[in-house]
């Protein structure tokens, strides 16, 4: 009689409380929920990000749960360049985008623990469309003479934050960019420094949605397009820059 109660006891004792912090909740937050059955189309919600090494500790793409990621991208978009004055024309702007960085989340790292917020450092290079300039003094005057440019190269550099939405593989994240742009101007001859401001909206790595900002001296273009990871655009990127080399305008 006594076996039976203890074993009795033994099986209605709650379970020990789990150790270690208390994990994020919330309408955002929240973890992936716990299942008894895993598929063979995709691994566990426990396995590490895909393409990471370290269990997480460095992704190359990035995912809700890495500790540091590599960015490498493809965009493209459309917009306006807008001019100030008379010294140019309004004309409607497009341009294609390689970017590349790194971001590392540092409250995870210190805490041991998911967190969503991740900063980063992120750099690219773009080939825009041309623009049409007025040489002199006015539109109309005497002395004016309208000239053209094939292309807008651009440099970029930025710091990035990104808070993300979900623990979820291939999470919902918001981003803000903020740095330095470096393009030339109309028609004149070098570089000139500007600022550059970009919010972005992506799923996880593989792709995303944007709108970027490069304002200059009296030269402003405002861009929204999509981008996606350099992995599985890497073919359809070959294709364009082959087109572009035959058709010239990689010169």
């Amino acid at each position: 009689m006594t076996t039976a109660v203890l074993l009795l006891a033994l099986v209605q004792a709650p379970a020990p409380a789990p150790s270690g912090p208390t994990p994020e909740h919330g309408p955002f937050f929240a973890p992936e929920a716990a299942t008894e059955s895993h598929f063979a189309s995709g691994p566990p919600p426990t396995a590490p990000p895909r393409f990471s090494v370290g269990k997480g500790a460095f992704c190359f793409v990035e995912d809700a749960k890495c500790s540091s990621a590599l960015i490498a991208s493809v965009d493209v978009g459309i917009g306006i360049n807008g001019i100030a004055g008379d010294r140019g024309v309004d004309l409607p702007y497009a341009h294609y985008n390689f970017r590349g960085g790194f971001t590392v989340r540092p409250l995870q790292l210190a805490r041991k623990r998911w967190n969503p917020w991740s900063v980063g450092v992120i750099a690219s290079w773009s080939r825009g469309t041309g623009v049409m300039a007025n040489t002199g003094s006015v539109v109309d005057a005497p002395d004016e003479v309208v000239q053209t440019t094939p292309h807008t190269s651009s440099y970029r550099f930025g710091l990035v934050n990104q808070l993300w939405l979900s623990q979820k593989r291939n999470a919902f994240h918001v981003d803000l960019t903020v740095g330095l742009v470096r393009s030339s101007v109309l028609t004149y001859v070098g570089w000139y420094n500007g600022t550059h401001i970009e919010v972005a909206a992506g799923w996880g790595g593989w792709g995303g949605f944007f709108v970027s900002g490069d304002f200059l001296d009296g030269d402003s273009r405002v861009v929204t397009g999509f981008r996606a990871h350099a992995i599985p655009a890497l073919p359809a990127i070959g294709l364009v820059l082959l087109g572009l080399l035959a058709g010239g305008a990689m010169q």
